[in-house]
């Protein structure tokens, strides 16, 4: 399978998968979504950051229990705390954002139990590179919430997941830097 095609497929995916054009749209709330990641130093430390930019649509009907997800992730937006490694980070030594700015996430299958979004599986695009991931629901609802005079349905939740970061190509200064990397995802999306 080509990469081309791998990076084709979750939006492929989206338009086959049945029910999904009776699903409300909700778009991903900038200021409510983040991803927090960690990956060990030395197996001493946790070294921990954070991407604060996030872009993308949620398909989701409740009824059907059927979902998809098209998320973008700009990498160029990492923060650790620490500038020098930012820098690093964003080199070609790790996620090369000069080449790959953007890491893709595409999912057109929600998995429930009973009526708990239990997880949601898809393909993570990093680093040019698509492998399966499953991100695990830690929290997930929908509400009514007020905007002022205006009443908006939202939909959110936490997800966490643990990528093996060798699995996209990104070797250097293993073992040292560890090759598990934990993501924490924070996602609020309006129904549009």
């Amino acid at each position: 399978m080509t990469d081309r095609f791998r990076m084709l497929l979750p939006l492929l995916c989206l338009c086959a998968w049945p029910g999904i054009g009776r699903a409300a749209e909700y778009a991903i709330d900038a200021s409510h979504a983040s991803i927090h990641f960690a990956v060990y130093h030395y197996d001493i430390s946790l070294v921990r950051g954070r991407i604060g930019k996030l872009a993308g649509v949620v398909q989701f009907d409740p009824d059907l229990k059927t979902g998809a997800v098209d998320l973008r992730i700009d990498l160029d937006a990492l923060d650790t705390g620490n500038r020098t490694l930012d820098q690093i980070l964003r080199s070609d030594q790790y996620l090369d954002t000069a080449q790959f700015g953007d890491a893709r996430f595409g999912s057109s299958r929600f998995v429930f139990a009973g009526e708990t979004l239990a997880a949601i599986e898809g393909t993570l695009v990093l680093h040019g590179i698509a492998r399966p991931v499953r991100l695990a629901a830690r929290r997930f609802t929908c509400k009514d919430v007020r905007f002022g005079l205006l009443s908006r349905h939202v939909c959110g939740g936490e997800f966490e997941t643990t990528i093996r970061r060798s699995d996209f190509g990104m070797t250097r200064f293993l073992p040292d830097v560890g090759d598990d990397v934990d993501l924490a995802i924070s996602v609020e999306a309006t129904k549009q």
